[in-house]
């Protein structure tokens, strides 16, 4: 199930790299927050009320300022905003909302080359990534992922998280990090090797940059450098798997769970072509070298599957054919992983589930767990 507390230490925003000139930094609006009083349809304030709960449960004792305090270091940490964007990660100044509002997106930059979108801030990485291309062209789109990818994480990052003595980090991937199990859709398209690729639903909206997986092995091997563990974690899926910026498509309805794609002479599911991500993914980690693999502490075959579906629900806008879909993807989707030989040799899988994809979590998810691992 998803964590109840988090612990930050890298993020990088637009104000880091580039701070506003003779601006003081501004205090967030009373309205900013959301609390538990009172009745809103704002989801940032739905999820900020599921997260409070959770960390009420299970954590009644312990205050985030009492861990500050006490000089607690989590075991791991998140490597959010590298290889999967999210729009409020580049935010500036103006940024207020984890879940971006009202079908507007944050992102003011992607540094360090992209600067200037104040104006018109882009929203999802998916959405960024073919607005560009179709403005600036394929080859200045790569320029800019490629000089982001290269720098937003260094090797004195590595260092410095060994330093405060953590040692586990997660490592979030999109999912054209395997796009070539595509091919059966368009096989020009998805064709191992290539650099921009569309979503399968919304190719005419949004495209990706696919992550080189020579360069992904060679952060296992600078991560085993530094003893440090790596969980891989599967991000999003094509259509958009839960409906949030970081599901690559915002503010586009997911589709993923609800609509399928022409692969040869027959329809298929999107949910099926998230299983042959899976496939793909668990076959790469598999044909890793000893170096590699032993950094890895485990995988996630997909983060928060279905997330805001109970809350989009109960405002009328459905994403997914109900709880039992999404149980039952990751279930199928764990055993892609048990048939592996992933388990035999030591690697871990994370089963990642998320309270706002249903109506009850705690009636339902932990009995389904128990069954089903």
């Amino acid at each position: 199930a998803a964590g109840a507390l988090q612990s930050t230490v890298i993020v990088a925003t637009c104000i880091a790299t580039r701070p506003p000139t003779g601006q003081a930094w501004e205090p967030l609006a009373s309205d900013d927050e959301c609390h538990l009083s009172g009745e809103s349809t704002d989801s940032s304030c739905a999820l900020d009320a599921l997260q409070r709960r959770v960390v009420a449960r299970e954590a009644p004792n312990v205050s985030s300022p009492s861990l500050a305090v006490a000089g607690a270091v989590p075991p791991g940490m998140n490597l959010g905003g590298w290889l999967v964007l999210e729009d409020w990660f580049f935010s500036g100044a103006g940024g207020r909302h984890v879940a971006s509002q009202n079908n507007s997106g944050q992102g003011t930059c992607l540094p360090p080359l992209l600067w200037g979108m104040d104006k018109e801030p882009w929203s999802s990485e998916g959405l960024l990534t073919k607005q560009l291309q179709d403005s600036r062209g394929e080859a200045e789109v790569l320029k800019i992922f490629s000089a982001h990818r290269q720098r937003y994480i260094s090797d004195d990052d590595f260092k410095k998280i060994v330093t405060l003595g953590i040692r586990s980090i997660r490592l979030p991937l999109p999912w054209s990090t395997f796009a070539d199990a595509l091919s059966p859709i368009d096989a020009e398209a998805y064709k191992p090797g290539a650099k921009i690729v569309p979503d399968p639903f919304y190719a005419e909206q949004a495209s990706f940059v696919t992550v080189d997986r020579d360069w992904l092995a060679q952060i296992l091997r600078q991560a085993a450098h530094h003893k440090l563990k790596v969980v891989l974690d599967l991000h999003n899926m094509p259509g958009g798997s839960s409906d949030g910026t970081y599901n690559g498509i915002w503010p586009l309805t997911p589709k993923f769970w609800t609509a399928s794609v022409i692969a040869g002479d027959r329809g298929v599911m999107l949910e099926e072509v998230g299983h042959w991500i899976v496939e793909a993914f668990v076959r790469w980690v598999e044909e890793l070298g000893q170096v590699e693999l032993g950094a890895l502490e485990g995988i996630t075959v997909l983060n928060e599957p279905g997330h805001m579906a109970n809350v989009d629900k109960s405002k009328g806008n459905p994403f997914t054919m109900g709880e039992t879909q999404v149980m039952d993807w990751a279930q199928k989707a764990a055993e892609i992983f048990r048939r592996s030989a992933l388990p035999g040799r030591g690697v871990k899988l994370y089963v990642n589930m998320v309270e706002s994809a249903f109506d009850n979590f705690w009636e339902t998810v932990p009995g389904w767990y128990s069954q089903s691992f």
